[in-house]
């Protein structure tokens, strides 16, 4: 390996590292607006799923949301995100539409319907990719402080600062709750059980 070989290496893992602590600060910021009650939802708009489909048209019939925020080429945080995703919906053993899982992509420009699908496929054919044009996304994930509002973000993709959270957002797509990446799948399954319409009648 040549110095300029080792140097862009080390650029990368640096970015990825930089891209951890991002995230680490990001979800402190996310608990902030939860306490602080900024959790009002956001339109999915014009957004489309996996197959190219407007996911508005139909998201009223999808109950509760719960939500996943990164994109394709993300070295880490969002394997480890999707793969915890995955447990939670086997713990709460749903087959029904109270609960549809999403993964919300950052970076529309290269993350197509159909890489999304490849991509959540490949953790659980469940979750719905959601992807769309670059501002519209970049609207819907500020809302739920994915990023701070206005943050430039790096050009290489590796180094996208997000959350690493798992959202649960409620019909009107309003936050419910944001459970950190310590959270258990069976703590979050347990905690979206109560919150749902059939855990709170069993209150």
């Amino acid at each position: 390996m040549n110095s300029a070989e080792k140097k862009s290496g080390l650029d990368r893992s640096l970015l990825a590292i930089g891209a951890l602590i991002g995230a680490a600060l990001l979800a402190g910021y996310v608990d902030t607006l939860v306490s602080a009650g900024s959790t009002n939802g956001h339109r999915f708009g014009s957004l489309v799923d996996q197959h190219g489909r407007v996911f508005a048209r139909d998201a009223g019939s999808h109950g509760y949301k719960l939500v996943a925020f990164g994109f394709t080429q993300c070295p880490d945080v969002c394997p480890t995100t999707l793969l915890r995703m995955h447990k939670v919906l086997d713990a709460l053993g749903r087959t029904d539409r109270q609960l549809t899982p999403l993964f919300v992509t950052l970076d529309p420009e290269h993350d197509t319907p159909q890489a999304l699908e490849v991509y959540t496929t490949s953790f659980d054919a469940r979750i719905v990719g959601i992807t769309g044009g670059a501002g519209e996304v970049r609207a819907f994930a500020s809302t739920y402080g994915v990023y701070p509002p206005g943050e430039e973000q790096a050009e290489m993709r590796e180094a996208i600062s997000h959350s690493p959270l798992l959202y649960l957002l409620g019909r009107d797509n309003e936050m419910l709750a944001a459970y950190q990446p310590t959270s258990s799948a069976d703590a979050i399954a347990k905690d979206i059980e109560r919150r749902s319409p059939r855990g709170a009648s069993r209150d």
